[in-house]
């Protein structure tokens, strides 16, 4: 009768251990990657809708000056934009091109000359989920609101423009545009 007994502890302490390591190994692998598969594709998504404009450049005191409109229609959430410069002869890839620096050498502010603050956001992946960026230094803007963004452009160079947008804590470069002038 003991020895009985001892089985079934064991057969049932077994499946409690087994339960635990596929419920450790789902919470691990599965759900964090079925949540950026989620995010990418609601990244995705957007990114079929979001354009961006700019201006041409108007020179002034402290460089040039470019008013950017990321514009996601039906979007009322924020973005991120970060800005960088790249040469013109790298332009041919201009989708696979990523920033030498995490900071952006331009500011930001609102057209009322308010000024937008950086947050620091990573990584940066692309909606294919390749990872473009460990880390970014971005100015986070609601959407379908423009800014004024202000600096010296060298020669032969261009000015980069990522929008990003965050989902479930993960980044995905939702659309680029670049200006030469």
């Amino acid at each position: 009768m003991v020895s009985i007994a001892v089985s079934e502890f064991i057969l049932v302490i077994a499946a409690l251990v087994i339960g635990l390591v596929i419920f450790g190994l789902t919470e691990a692998v599965i759900v964090p990657q079925y949540g950026f598969t989620l995010a990418e594709q609601q990244a995705r998504t957007l990114a079929t809708t979001t354009f961006i404009s700019i201006s041409p450049p108007a020179i002034g005191a402290s460089g040039y000056s470019y008013v950017i409109y990321p514009y996601i229609p039906g979007f009322e959430g924020n973005v991120s934009i970060f800005i960088f410069e790249v040469p013109t002869s790298l332009l041919s890839s201009v989708a696979v091109l990523t920033p030498q620096s995490s900071s952006p050498t331009f500011t930001a502010s609102y057209p009322n000359g308010t000024s937008l603050s950086k947050i620091t956001i990573g990584p940066v992946y692309d909606t294919n989920g390749h990872e473009l960026a460990t880390s970014l230094t971005a100015y986070t803007v609601p959407a379908n609101m423009p800014l004024v963004i202000t600096g010296t452009l060298p020669k032969n160079y261009a000015l980069m423009i990522w929008v990003i947008y965050n989902s479930g804590n993960y980044y995905f470069r939702i659309a680029y545009a670049y200006t030469t002038g």
